[in-house]
């Protein structure tokens, strides 16, 4: 979903991606199935704080362009799921800016925003965010130079990055589920080839497995970063894999039935095939105890987000850095859906 666009868009841009506390810049390109000279950095400080300077010294020299896309998650940007009656897209987009602007008590005119409908049974996602805020995030990035080409959710990004193999037309019946599950907050997603059907916004973290690991065990938040990190890779009946278990487990259980109610009212208000892969990604997502409460919870297999192809062959320092999913989704923007689906097939190979 972009927010509004702003000028041209193209192959490779400058995808950037705002957290709590935290910005992940990325920039890749993409041809026949695989990434293109990928390349992600980090910057450990607030996007509300950060200045021009130090927008200059995270892009350095090894980012090609000046133009962007930035991607805004739920803590900056508002993301309301909203039910209204089949209208135009601009009659959907209007009621929807009007129903923000109550709900949040902000005048219309202080909004930018967008809207979406997602699945059949007539959800639509909604974005907001007040026009101060924004002003006052992008005012350093036009100071460097950088010329944002568009503003959208981070749901957008990742599901873009989530469903490059699954651009063409004949790919909307490849059903998948998505859990981003990241160190602040998560997300489910049910996504239809490239096209989001469903999407809830989740309050589980990977803080709160940390802070229920340090609690259960008597250890420091550090100590219980390392032991959930550790246990991730380490045979999960070792004794740091039991206690991460043990620790978790509640934490684990309620992120499963959320899931489940997810994937049950997808069901039910949209026509089409079901789910048949729940998808883990996000700085906090991967573990074997998260996996299997939810392959049982959910009755589907449940992968990470390594194991698709294209992800495969990216090398480990992009993977390793927090939000690398969200700043490659956003540095392949261009990729609208009326640019993804060419009518047919013909084009297989490069829509792949």
């Amino acid at each position: 979903m972009t927010l509004f666009s702003i000028g041209k868009k193209w192959k490779g841009q400058i995808g950037i991606a705002l957290h709590d506390g935290a910005v992940t810049i990325g920039q890749c390109g993409w041809k026949h199935g695989v990434y293109i000279q990928p390349h992600v950095t980090r910057i450990e400080k607030n996007p509300r704080e950060l200045t021009a300077e130090d927008w200059r010294k995270a892009l350095g020299s090894q980012f090609m362009g000046s133009e962007c896309s930035i991607a805004l998650p739920a803590s900056i940007a508002h993301h309301q799921v909203l039910r209204l009656p089949n209208m135009t897209e601009s009659e959907l987009k209007e009621a929807a800016a009007w129903e923000m602007a109550d709900r949040l008590g902000i005048d219309r005119s202080k909004l930018q925003m967008d809207a979406m409908q997602i699945g059949t049974g007539g959800d639509v996602l909604a974005v907001a965010i007040e026009q101060a805020t924004l002003s006052e995030l992008l005012e350093p990035i036009y100071g460097t130079g950088l010329q944002p080409t568009s503003i959208e959710s981070q749901s957008a990004s990742i599901a873009r990055t989530m469903s490059m193999l699954h651009r063409r037309q004949s790919d909307q019946a490849n059903v998948r589920s998505v859990l981003d599950f990241g160190m602040n907050d998560s997300s489910f997603m049910v996504l239809a080839g490239d096209s989001i059907m469903f999407y809830k916004h989740l309050e589980y973290s990977g803080k709160s497995l940390i802070e229920s690991i340090a609690s259960h065990t008597g250890v420091s938040i550090e100590q219980a970063t390392r032991m959930l990190v550790e246990s991730a890779t380490l045979d999960p009946h070792s004794d740091i894999g039991k206690t991460v278990r043990d620790a978790t487990r509640a934490i684990h259980e309620a992120i499963a039935t959320d899931a489940m109610k997810c994937i049950r009212h997808y069901g039910v208000t949209n026509r089409g095939p079901l789910s048949s892969q729940l998808i883990i990604t996000g700085s906090a997502g991967w573990n074997v105890f998260l996996a299997g409460v939810l392959s049982t919870a959910c009755n589907q297999e449940v992968v990470k987000d390594a194991s698709a192809t294209h992800i495969q062959a990216l090398p480990n320092e992009v993977i390793n850095t927090p939000g690398w999913h969200i700043a490659l989704g956003a540095s392949l923007s261009i990729f609208q859906e009326t640019q993804q689906r060419r009518g047919s097939d013909r084009h297989s190979e490069e829509a792949a």
